[in-house]
């Protein structure tokens, strides 16, 4: 009976916290639901963009195109809106270009040369695209008679860098390491600020308002300082072990890195100030890192997810956050080229620590 008991008063005090319960039950089939819709890509049809300069506009063209669309999207445009797709917008990882005279000199029997314009920061998307155009290639000498592995060489030219490849860790090492960094630094403020609330630090701070911004200040300078410590170490590993390049400039890389944990400090607030038990922490912060990080592209490329998780992604730091670093890792960005994403870091940032510092305001006039 007493083992009834104590199950029935713990029970009634779970089923009070409502919050926590929600976060504990409902929560996971959403992160679930968002991890599968990103891992395969929906059912929209190819994930795959590839912009198309189609300068023959002959039948060898035409058969080639019309087996690339059966495993990419394809949009034909002009050189210069290719170039703008993926040196500016970033929005395909290459674009091909077909020269003049394609057809006829392929049914001369003399071999024609075909442009990859590329952007070897995507290398998974990349990869999959020159495995595409060898499938393309294999499946259109079936419908014209026949393509010739000897008449079509393609010749990558990088529009973003000066590599015409980028190592795998570009993609995992940051994605991981801003995973970690972002764990540590919203815990460490939702459990700190707990922690003063349940010592009564919280109810003296009522009748000293002025040391209020000293006090919240101060935790949260102590977890930035952690947070930029901790991801200094996490891209020195990455340096040391996997040869993980940190770009052209390691003070623009510096840069990029305190800008990134500054906006991880002021976004952990906002979160740490609308949760009002400690059970609540785990579940719902695991909740919020696990959404930020799938979303923002921090488990796997952008790429792969449907459509409207892509454009959904930067509303949340970490894609931009991967934006910074991948700029400068693998396109050998300066610091005027990421100076309008560590604009949006520092502004993210700002405003998250505004509204986290208001709410907590609010909750010790309470």
């Amino acid at each position: 009976m007493t083992l009834l008991a104590v199950a029935a008063k713990d029970l009634r005090l779970a089923l009070r916290d409502w919050g926590a319960l929600l976060f504990t039950m409902v929560v996971p089939i959403i992160v679930t639901s968002i991890v599968a819709l990103g891992v395969s890509g929906g059912d929209s049809g190819p994930v795959l963009f590839l912009p198309v300069v189609n300068g023959d506009q002959g039948p060898v063209a035409e058969v080639l195109l019309e087996a690339l669309a059966e495993h990419a999207r394809i949009e034909e445009v002009d050189l210069e809106r290719a170039t703008e797709i993926v040196r500016v917008e970033r929005g395909a990882a290459a674009a091909l270009v077909l020269p003049e005279h394609l057809s006829k000199r392929y049914l001369a029997d003399e071999p024609s040369e075909l442009q990859l314009l590329t952007d070897p920061a995507k290398g998974t998307e990349l990869a999959m695209i020159r495995a595409t155009l060898l499938l393309a290639d294999r499946e259109a000498a079936s419908l014209a008679d026949p393509f010739s592995e000897e008449l079509l060489e393609v010749r990558e030219q990088s529009l973003t860098g000066s590599n015409l490849t980028v190592s795998s860790f570009a993609q995992t090492i940051p994605g991981f390491s801003l995973m970690f960094v972002l764990m540590g630094v919203l815990f460490g403020v939702a459990f700190g600020l707990d922690d003063e609330r349940t010592s009564g630090t919280l109810l003296r701070l009522r009748a000293a308002p002025a040391g209020t911004a000293s006090w919240l200040g101060g935790k949260l300078l102590a977890r930035y300082a952690i947070g930029v410590f901790q991801i200094a170490l996490l891209f020195g590993f990455g340096h040391l072990v996997f040869d993980l390049s940190l770009g052209a400039s390691l003070f623009a890389f510096a840069i990029c890195c305190a800008a990134i944990v500054y906006s991880m400090t002021g976004f952990s607030l906002l979160v740490a100030s609308v949760l009002t038990t400690r059970e609540q922490i785990i579940p719902a912060g695991l909740t919020v890192i696990m959404v930020v990080c799938s979303l923002g592209g921090c488990w796997w490329p952008l790429f792969q997810a449907p459509l409207f998780l892509q454009r959904l992604a930067h509303a949340f730091l970490t894609a931009w956050s991967m934006d910074g670093l991948q700029d400068l890792i693998a396109r050998d960005a300066g610091l005027l080229q990421i100076a309008p994403t560590l604009g949006v870091l520092v502004g993210y940032g700002t405003v998250s620590l505004a509204l986290g510092v208001w709410i907590t305001r609010r909750r010790l006039e309470g």
